[in-house]
């Protein structure tokens, strides 16, 4: 569609009431090998709509590239196609500067090169992916012009199969493919119903744009532009996004780009969300009814008056190799809600972290970096009643870096911040000693190392044969074709040390007792990586000292034993048994690192620890068994929980995290909706035979443990330990 820009003819008879607007290239920052981020703009203040001043918008380039060193590099701006409607108004352009910045691990690590295996399209007839350019039901154009509106309409709703009235979707999932392409429309992108998974191909080759000055986002009321509906409030489950793009057109003042509410075990990863002229209320929307457990991975948001903007208090949202750049006004506007963050990168002058919502709000941030801040404004700002936790923050411009007024009494940081906590540290036995988080090991979670897509072992669309498939695979990835798939009985798989990963692309199999049983035997110092296992079928049986990573999966269970190696965790439930009667244990053979865990077990323990080593970036509970118990001198630190209380407790004298003879770093929250279901004790602990326990306030309110720190199991550094296991194997 061919928008016509209407140029004002000068009316000799009205005063001269000539305006200058001014039209910058904000400071824009990227790591080098990073690909370059999109060159957005903003214009001097005005009132009424952007169309009833301007025409068309600035071009913009740069000279930097991906392989360009680090340094300062000029962001261009001139008038391409922008006028201005009045003909007497002016335009002034303020060149802006990208800065490349020496590689490292914090910020959005962004791949913009993602390919599919040929057989992608060929899962189970029914319900396999769909290419959304080719397809029966309705096809995209992708050249960035063409209104596809009545096009996505019609995908996004299953060709009208999915409904307001829609609250589940478990037995008709979505699957979209983007191939590469730029699809423009002036309507939200409405989603009903959960079971859900939008690829593309990379967030700067797979994007979809608002077309500017779209009447829908020019209304004068916030308007969500990806826009997936609430399944029951809190029901959103199984609901991805991988490797796509966000881009609001300019003049779109109302537009929120991305909206989101996924529950339990849900992702957005490798996406790119931008406003063309900064100018959106928020990019990312926390305030539907109720967001999370989810995982943000590797996300990147430029423009846009906040980053993200939330005001729910249920649940929770983690975030790791997240970027944000050129916010206008607060960059993470965190009211309610409960986040763990880790490897931010922000690059503005504006406030970067408001932490606020009466007693509330519960905030996390890991090995940071706020950069240019402007001097005078606080970088981090919490309010009274509201928590938060820094470790190993860089700031740069801020003045001061934080001002903590969560006890009510405000605490001023300046300059970088190793650690710091809201209020004061709370130890059962080793108060005497120096509060301190363990300072564990950290490991990145392993990323796959694919051969050529070409060299795939494809699954077969008959479950039955997928044991000696995988067995026999000639290649080190194997993959199923997203559907949904039939199973009868249970199919017992040993997997080969010679298979290092399994692509089950979210598939589905429509029952709700175990289908496939993945034993992991084997002593590869390659770890097996396992994306999507299909959803509540997959049981894990851990007895080999080889390494497992899950991302992205509900499993029916995960059992291991002593002797099994480490275990790598991202956005995933290790629990769906139907009676929530199988408690997870590590072993002391184990490390384990997890983003975004969640666990659901009714009847008992969450997680026995002996003698284990457990790092948790976000942890999600429900009911009312013990959420951590660590024996045998295990160590475990938990940067950001929230333990949902939905029953009273059976017995009196209980808590929700037991500790004997060994060491926890925590700091979380807890739910408690009605009186009487909170526990009356955060933590008993035994060191050497004595028993203590910490109470809670008491068993009728949410509160927060702020920061909870114990020994008992010993100091020993993580990486220490890590460096004499890998010594011994």
């Amino acid at each position: 569609m061919t928008r016509v820009c209407l140029i004002l003819p000068l009316l000799l008879s009205l005063p001269a009431m000539a305006s200058t607007y001014t039209v910058t290239a904000p400071h824009l920052t990227m790591h080098a090998g990073d690909p370059v981020p999109p060159l957005i703009f903003n214009i001097s203040a005005y009132s009424g709509s952007y169309a009833s001043h301007f025409c068309g918008e600035p071009v913009r380039s740069t000279l930097a590239t991906s392989s360009s060193s680090a340094g300062n590099y000029p962001i261009i701006i001139s008038q391409g196609s922008l006028k201005t409607v009045d003909p007497r108004d002016s335009l002034r352009f303020v060149n802006g500067t990208l800065t490349i910045i020496p590689a490292d691990s914090i910020g959005a690590q962004l791949t913009n090169e993602i390919t599919y295996p040929l057989g992608f399209f060929d899962g189970p007839t029914g319900h396999s992916a769909v290419d959304v350019t080719h397809n029966s039901t309705a096809n995209l154009v992708g050249d960035c012009v063409t209104d596809n509106s009545a096009a996505f309409r019609l995908l996004l709703s299953q060709d009208g199969a999915r409904t307001s009235a829609t609250t589940y979707g478990g037995l008709t999932p979505l699957y979209l493919y983007f191939p590469p392409g730029c699809y423009a429309t002036s309507q939200p992108l409405i989603i009903h119903g959960n079971h859900w998974t939008l690829w593309g191909s990379g967030p700067q080759r797979s994007y979809v744009r608002l077309l500017p000055n779209s009447p829908a986002f020019n209304t004068g009321t916030v308007t969500q532009f990806f826009s997936p509906q609430s399944v029951n409030k809190n029901d959103n489950f199984h609901e991805y996004v991988y490797n796509l793009g966000f881009n609001i057109g300019p003049g779109n003042p109302d537009a929120i780009p991305f909206t989101t509410i996924q529950n339990n075990s849900g992702a957005v990863r490798n996406v790119q969300i931008w406003a063309d002229d900064s100018n959106c209320p928020y990019a990312i929307n926390f305030h539907q009814e109720y967001p999370g457990p989810m995982l943000f991975k590797n996300v990147a948001v430029y423009g846009c008056k906040m980053a993200y903007s939330a005001g729910q208090g249920e649940y929770s949202i983690t975030f790791e190799n997240f970027t944000t750049e050129a916010q206008t006004t607060t960059v993470l506007d965190n009211r309610y809600i409960k986040t763990s963050i880790r490897h931010w990168l922000s690059d503005n002058t504006v406030q970067a972290l408001h932490v606020y919502g009466s007693v509330i709000a519960n905030v996390v941030v890991l090995d940071s970096e706020i950069l240019n801040g402007a001097s005078s404004t606080a970088g981090i700002v919490v309010d009274k009643g509201c928590a938060l936790y820094l470790k190993n923050l860089i700031s740069t411009g801020y003045s001061p870096t934080e001002i903590d007024s969560g006890t009510g009494t405000a605490v001023m940081r300046t300059g970088n911040i190793e650690q710091a906590w809201t209020g004061f540290a709370q130890s059962l036995f080793n108060s005497s000693q120096p509060p301190d988080s363990l300072h564990l090991a950290v490991q990145e979670t392993p990323a796959p190392n694919d051969p050529p897509v070409s060299q795939w072992t494809r699954l077969s669309n008959i479950v039955a044969k997928w044991p000696a498939q995988i067995l026999n695979s000639a290649s080190a990835t194997v993959y199923a074709p997203a559907g949904l798939y039939s199973a009868m009985g249970t199919m017992q798989i040993t997997i080969p040390d010679s298979v290092n990963h399994l692509e089950f692309y979210q598939s589905e199999i429509p029952s709700g007792s175990p289908q496939i049983v993945l034993t992991v035997a084997g002593s590869s110092s390659r770890p097996l990586i396992v994306d999507g296992c299909p959803y509540k079928s997959c049981q894990i049986v851990h007895t080999g000292s080889r390494a497992i990573v899950l991302r992205d999966t509900n499993l029916h269970s995960y059992a291991a034993e002593d002797g099994a190696g480490d275990l790598y965790i991202e956005d995933s439930l290790l629990i769906s048994s139907p009676n929530g009667s199988i408690a997870v244990k590590f072993y002391p053979s184990q490390h384990i690192w997890a983003r975004q865990l969640n666990l659901e077990q009714i009847n008992v323990n969450k997680f026995n620890c002996s003698g284990c080593q457990i790092w948790i970036l976000g942890y999600k509970t429900e009911e009312t068994s013990p959420s951590i118990v660590l024996t045998n001198r295990a160590q475990a630190e938990v940067f950001g929980f929230f333990f949902y209380q939905l029953k009273a407790p059976a017995m009196g004298g209980t808590a929700s995290i037991y500790l004997t003879d060994s060491s926890l770093f925590a700091t979380g929250w807890t739910q408690v909706d009605l009186p009487g279901r909170g526990q009356p004790n955060w933590i008993i602990e035994s060191q050497g035979g004595t028993t203590l326990s910490l109470a809670t306030r008491d068993v009728n309110s949410p509160q927060q443990l702020k920061m909870f720190y114990s020994y008992g199991g010993g100091r020993t550094s993580g990486a220490q330990q890590l460096n004499e296991k890998v010594k011994g194997q």
